[in-house]
């Protein structure tokens, strides 16, 4: 079985495992070299493919002599590795707020389907799916999303949280009884779904780091994060994430996009005009939103944002912009620069 070429994780997913690498000893370029096809820019590109992780996942297992890799991986979890979604987490008021930002929010972690909670009087179950991959690497997955479930309820829950059951779809592993005392509770196998539960005599109490204010703004920025592609469909809406997190020092290509995503540039084309969509105007529409984010804060430097946006010099840049905007460079970042000025007059007033 192997993964979709289009699923996608979101890199922060390796920092539990790098960390576990750290705690024995080894430093991330032990493992990263030994993925031959994991460059370092698609390291940092901030979405990797789940067959990439997958490899991954079996190299470090390999490195560590650890068959548990998902299991030691997710004892390492860090809430605040994954960003906006870790930062809001931690933010919320109650239990029962977390589990539905997690459901909400899923999307800006990984392709997969967002999980499903079925709240009862008693207890909140929540089933959790995982992508199609190696064997090896859907097991260590699954291990690894369940670990980390319950280290982030532990972390953050305290008391609040209280473990009550969890089944997997797989039959019990050599250390299943390592698995149990982590959880703490026994654990059920040759399930019909990956499922974890939790008491529910507590989802309402406020938890002790609720930040309202904070978890506002937090709220706001995820809410564009995620909405901010939703009008394309499916496929064009990964290729558009991709664009956009790219780091700014890799030049763009086709190609270099299709083998992130596991596959060619042709393939890649026609799967885009499958949707009616064109990979010159997803770019073209990453690139315009980019630089109007940089002008509109000052961004002065022209030449060295036309370089950052992949033009080849400033004039190529210049031209482009102004068939988008019908402005120059300078003369857009102008007129943010009035409206601003405008605004804060009106606000002295």
């Amino acid at each position: 079985m192997t993964a979709h070429p289009s699923n996608t994780i979101t890199s922060a997913a390796l920092q539990p495992l790098l960390r576990l690498l750290e705690s024995k000893g080894f430093s991330s370029t032990d493992l990263l070299t030994r993925e031959l096809d994991a460059r370092p820019e698609h390291i940092s590109s901030q979405r990797i493919p789940i067959s990439q992780f997958d490899r991954l996942l079996e190299q470090a297992s390999k490195l560590l002599n650890e068959p548990s890799i998902g299991f030691a991986a997710g004892q390492h979890l860090d809430l605040p590795s994954f960003y906006l979604l870790g930062f809001l987490l931690n933010n919320c008021q109650t239990g029962r707020e977390a589990l539905t930002i997690l459901r909400r929010y899923y999307s800006l972690i990984s392709d997969t389907r967002s999980p499903d909670l079925f709240i009862g009087q008693q207890s909140i179950k929540v089933v959790y799916y995982v992508a199609e991959g190696s064997a090896f690497g859907s097991h260590a997955r699954t291990e690894y999303i369940a670990t980390s479930i319950h280290t982030a309820g532990k972390a953050f829950g305290g008391h609040l949280y209280q473990i009550q059951g969890a089944g997997f779809c797989f039959p019990p592993p050599p250390y299943k009884d390592d698995l149990e005392r982590y959880f703490g509770i026994p654990l059920q196998f040759n399930q019909p779904h990956n499922w974890l539960s939790f008491s529910a005599r507590l989802l309402d109490k406020p938890l002790s780091q609720a930040n309202p204010e904070l978890f506002a703004i937090l709220k706001a920025q995820a809410d564009k994060a995620s909405e901010r592609f939703s009008h394309l469909k499916p496929f064009s809406r990964k290729v558009m994430h991709i664009l956009y997190q790219w780091p700014e020092s890799i030049p763009i290509t086709k190609e270099s996009v299709a083998e992130l995503l596991s596959t060619s540039s042709r393939t890649l084309t026609r799967r885009l005009q499958e949707e009616r969509c064109q990979f010159s105007n997803l770019l073209k529409d990453v690139r315009l939103e980019k630089a109007k984010h940089a002008l509109s804060n000052g961004h002065a430097d022209v030449q060295q944002l036309a370089i950052e946006l992949g033009f080849s010099d400033r004039r190529g840049f210049e031209r482009a912009f102004k068939q988008w905007t019908g402005k120059t460079p300078a003369a857009y970042r102008k007129t943010c620069q009035e409206q601003r000025q405008g605004q804060r007059q009106m606000e002295e007033a």
